[in-house]
């Protein structure tokens, strides 16, 4: 019996079939701070840390990493903000369990090695917390629908912390294809290109943590940053969904020059077989019929290029040309900048928040992000992007990799709504 099957058969979930439902414990809620805990505070979680705190909602009672230095530095920030001396937590790789059965807590968040990202989320949502996770949320399909069902079960939501969907472009994006100025969409292209070689390798030469990832893997390795907007600008689960895909990867080829320039033809990082091809570009298909060209790009020199093109009926959008063209708007045969319609297409959020958000990271995105998860929290609601989202999004990666194992065979999405993406709702364009 498969996972599907099992749930069908024993009613895993039927009784929230129609969306998540919340525990009585929040019945007594009220409009004080969201206090959060903090899994794994190194550069990224020690960033996201300083965002939260920004953010006037959240206070944090409780930082986990396995390096003390970490800890400590993370309870100074917090106590630097003008907040109590957040309790530190030590004692090894899994004490965030400990963590999260912590009472004085409303949410988890995680920015731990990727491999902790669900683990992390699953001891959450089983201790009656939110989770937030960044990205990807789990590493395979079978990860994916542990998510799902714990949330499931529990009441609680699991948001991937997708920032790329909260960039003031992609937002702006977003409320153009409501409004239908680019009329029905038929097609989509994205990609994470980014120059990421340095973070394979050491100045050492050291194999890092993602360089013993392409050794073992093969297709698209991160794909949320890219597929993430273009999800949610066709209600990927919201009144459509991934259907199927095809990936195929190039040969691999970029880490071995990069680390042979730096380190010689005879180093061993230059002599190391690598499984991951340098390009990777995968065809999705929509059961509504929408294609989209995904590229995973991180092994060659390059500037970053997200690509971010939605072609509708009524238009065109470009993020790598920062252009737009509208049928009947634009001249004839000609592209637009998109600033000249910022004003019209401006996400509310980046028209009140713009000033605030630009202080933070990755262009005042992570700002809205961890605004947006704790206004959830406050508010007692689902979060914006769902465990649902962060599933399907994230499992692209195992996905992408049984096809292109196997001549780049179409490969079926699995649906962790369980049909409810047919009936679920857009996410309307809200002001936080």
């Amino acid at each position: 019996m498969d996972r599907r099957q099992f749930i069908k058969k024993t009613g895993v979930g039927a009784a929230v079939a129609a969306g998540i439902r919340f525990p009585n414990a929040f019945q007594n809620f009220d409009a004080s701070p969201v206090k959060m805990g903090f899994v794994g505070v190194g550069s990224r979680g020690y960033n996201m840390l300083s965002v939260a705190v920004s953010t006037g909602l959240v206070q944090v009672t409780a930082v986990c990493d396995i390096l003390p230095e970490r800890v400590e530095r993370a309870q100074k920030l917090v106590e630097r903000a003008g907040q109590p001396k957040p309790e530190g937590f030590i004692r090894g790789p899994e004490d965030y369990k400990r963590l999260a059965e912590k009472q004085d807590l409303d949410a988890v968040y995680t920015a731990t090695p990727l491999h902790l990202h669900a683990p992390v989320m699953l001891a959450a949502m089983r201790n009656g917390k939110y989770g937030g996770t960044e990205m990807p949320a789990c590493l395979s399909i079978e990860e994916g629908w542990e998510l799902v069902e714990t949330s499931e079960k529990t009441g609680m939501p699991c948001m991937l912390m997708e920032n790329y969907c909260y960039m003031r472009d992609v937002q702006m994006v977003l409320n153009m294809v409501q409004q239908g100025a680019l009329g029905e969409i038929t097609h989509c292209e994205t990609g994470y290109q980014h120059d990421t070689r340095y973070v394979n390798i050491d100045s050492e030469g050291n194999l890092l943590w993602r360089a013993h990832d392409k050794i073992k893997h093969n297709g698209n390795r991160y794909p949320t940053h890219a597929i993430g907007p273009v999800a949610q600008w066709i209600n990927v689960n919201r009144g459509d969904r991934f259907e199927y895909l095809v990936s195929m990867s190039s040969k691999a080829a970029g880490l071995k020059a990069y680390a042979t320039k730096h380190f010689g033809p005879n180093h061993p990082s230059a002599n190391q077989p690598y499984k991951t091809g340098d390009v990777n570009t995968t065809l999705i298909r929509t059961v509504n019929g929408i294609s989209i060209c995904l590229y995973y790009d991180t092994m060659t020199p390059r500037p970053v290029d997200f690509i971010w093109r939605v072609q509708g009926t009524k238009g065109i959008h470009s993020g790598t040309l920062k252009k737009v063209h509208l049928d009947g708007v634009s001249p004839a045969h000609q592209w637009e900048d998109t600033t000249q319609y910022l004003d019209q297409y401006d996400h509310p959020n980046w028209k009140t928040y713009a000033e605030k958000a630009l202080k933070s990271g990755h262009g005042g995105s992570d700002f809205l992000c961890m605004l947006d998860f704790a206004t959830a929290i406050q508010n007692r609601k689902n979060t914006p992007i769902d465990v649902y989202d962060a599933a399907t999004w994230s499992c692209i990666t195992e996905l992408t990799e049984i096809s292109v194992n196997e001549r780049s065979r179409p490969v079926d999405f699995p649906d962790f709504t369980k049909g409810n993406w047919k009936t679920r709702k857009p996410l309307p364009i809200v002001a936080i």
